[in-house]
């Protein structure tokens, strides 16, 4: 064996391989990385052993040696997705395998060199498996370095398999559109000065896009620096303008713009709002009401609904109003009242009448 010389090369995945040269005396190679912030592992190693006598060179196959985590297949997270917004929070997320039983429960740890974050603020799914973590990581992870993440999985019913990634936090932030945009007045030139977003990154890191409604979007695109001086105004010409912001591509492989600002007014009378659909539709309303109601008034006041519309007279009741009293009269008269008359005479009736002479 003293005449050959024996090297072992492990590979992580797809990715870059360690390779070092073996001792004979000691036939053993180690490698740690119980610490690795540079391989994917949950997917396994292929380890293969060379070996090259001297003056000649021999090779042999892949010794097909491939080291696979413990754990049943499908248990371990799938999707590992992290953004981070801005600076001081990173939210990472991730899906339950697909083989995974309803027990399972993940936890999530996040390493760097010298830093080692475990998470503490865990999002739940519907039966209580987490399957999230929300992050401050502010002044603790270098978002231009690498950082691996490693989301372990446990189980009462079966060994749940591990899973891991690296990014650069840099490629996934989201960032905000720029700050404090001010717009003034230069003798006809117009001014723009604004903040970059709230990162560390220096000003170079950064394309400004503008947007001015009253020339119909100009569109500039600005590489560096926050002033932007533009003589197509007048002075004191009403100007709406608005404005976004992503990363130049050699700072991050995050392409996407951030949302628009909101519009920064300047001009002859920056206070006054422009007449819009909502407007029109609120006058039209108040308008429609104060016309009902004024309607209301003078039908009101002139009586004109009684006049459009008359009432139908009763009919006459005389009639029976007469009946009415005769039968009042004959009641209020009985016989057995009549002051003149006794109870035990009898009544009397006149047979004839004679007419005496004077």
């Amino acid at each position: 064996m003293e005449n050959y010389t024996y090297e072992i090369k492990v590979y992580f995945v797809s990715q870059d391989y360690i390779s070092q040269t073996l001792d004979v005396r000691k036939c053993f190679f180690e490698y740690n990385i119980i610490n690795n912030n540079e391989f994917v592992l949950h997917k396994g190693v292929c380890i293969d052993i060379s070996t090259k006598k001297e003056g000649t060179n021999v090779k042999n196959d892949c010794t097909g040696i491939k080291l696979t985590p413990e754990g049943g297949k499908n248990t371990a997270a799938e999707n590992i997705s992290c953004v981070v917004y801005n600076v001081p929070i990173m939210n990472c997320s991730w899906s339950v395998g697909k083989e995974a039983p309803e027990d399972t429960q993940y936890s999530m740890d996040i390493r760097q060199t010298k830093v080692d974050l475990k998470c503490q603020n865990y999002r739940k799914d519907s039966i209580g498996r987490q399957v999230g973590c929300l992050l401050k990581c502010e002044g603790i992870i270098d978002l231009k370095h690498d950082v691996y993440i490693q989301v372990v999985g446990s189980s009462n019913q079966t060994s749940v398999r591990f899973t891991d990634k690296i990014i650069k936090p840099i490629d996934y932030v989201i960032l905000d559109p720029p700050r404090n945009i001010q717009l003034s007045y230069n003798s006809n030139e117009l001014e723009v000065n604004w903040e970059k977003p709230n990162t560390y990154s220096n000003h170079n890191c950064f394309l400004y896009n503008i947007y001015i409604k009253e020339k119909g979007g100009l569109d500039p695109i600005i590489e560096h620096g926050t002033v932007y001086k533009t003589s197509r105004f007048y002075s004191n010409e009403k100007v709406t303008l608005t404005m976004r912001v992503k990363w130049h591509k050699v700072c991050s492989k995050q392409t996407e713009w951030s949302r628009w600002s909101e519009p920064q007014i300047i001009g002859s009378d920056p206070t006054r709002s422009e007449f819009t659909q909502n407007h029109l539709l609120i006058v039209l309303g108040i308008g429609t009401a104060v016309v009902l109601i004024l309607m209301v008034f003078l039908c009101h006041r002139f009586r004109i609904w009684t006049k459009l519309f008359p009432q139908v007279p009763k009919p006459a009741i005389k009639i029976f109003e007469k009946v009415d009293q005769k039968e009042i009269k004959v009641q209020k008269f009985p016989t057995h009242d009549i002051p003149f008359m006794k109870q035990d005479e009898e009544e009397c009736v006149c047979s004839y009448i004679t007419e005496i002479s004077p």
